[in-house]
């Protein structure tokens, strides 16, 4: 009867940390856009912006025909930085930048984008897309992995960065704020990191291979003792 339940417990935390151990679905994350074949909260949490332009980080989905379609601002710029031009033009959360929306559901095959929206002393200085098809030629304006550069105008080899895992754990997202070809491609100028969120089911999987895992090294030391 024991050795039936510990078997029970093992197959249970086998399946719980099997349902950990991978991404929950198939998907695209990167520069050739963002979509999941199941539903999919993501968790985006702002890092810093830099530079001397005004921001807000949104969510677009991409309609038949390429069109896109508004769906929720992540975090906005109230004004373009901390302190003027101290610290690169620093921009850090609750004084510059102001969250209004961390989790987004991207929903099942769709097809999405983040577009970081900018203006410049009140005049529009136009949008960069994390998908680069989106961009002025075809131009690379997000790295996915990093946040560029360490310093202003600085310039970030951005081509091995167009991809990224957010089932592995948070991945850094960085952008280059100036569409035109002239950018000084230092792709730190607006920084955020996004983790997918486990569904409760994979949470509670979890806690049940840890539960199972406690029963069995008891019913083990119960069996030591009684021997």
């Amino acid at each position: 009867m024991k050795t039936t339940l510990i078997i029970g417990i093992t197959a249970a935390t086998a399946t719980a940390m099997f349902g950990v151990a991978g991404p929950a679905s198939a998907f695209t994350f990167g520069t050739n856009g963002i979509s999941f074949d199941t539903n999919q909260d993501v968790r985006f949490n702002f890092v810093h912006s830099k530079g001397a332009f005004q921001s807000t980080l949104k969510i677009f989905e991409v309609l038949e025909g390429g069109a896109l379609e508004e769906k929720s601002a992540l975090y906005q710029e109230v004004k373009g930085t901390d302190n003027g031009s101290k610290n690169d033009f620093l921009g850090t959360l609750g004084n510059a930048v102001q969250e209004v929306n961390k989790t987004f559901t991207f929903l099942a095959g769709r097809i999405y984008t983040l577009g970081l929206v900018s203006t410049y002393k009140g005049a529009s200085a136009g949008t960069v897309y994390s998908t680069s098809s989106l961009n002025y030629t075809g131009l690379q304006r997000t790295v996915f992995g990093a946040t560029g550069s360490a310093k202003e105008a600085k310039a970030f080899e951005a081509t091995p960065f167009q991809l990224a895992n957010p089932f592995s754990g948070p991945v850094s997202i960085g952008f280059e704020d100036i569409k035109w070809a002239r950018a000084d491609n230092d792709f730190n100028d607006f920084a955020v990191t996004a983790e997918a969120v486990p569904e409760p089911l994979t949470m509670g999987g979890l806690a049940l291979g840890a539960a199972g895992l406690a029963a069995a090294r008891r019913s083990r030391k119960r069996r030591t003792t009684e021997a």
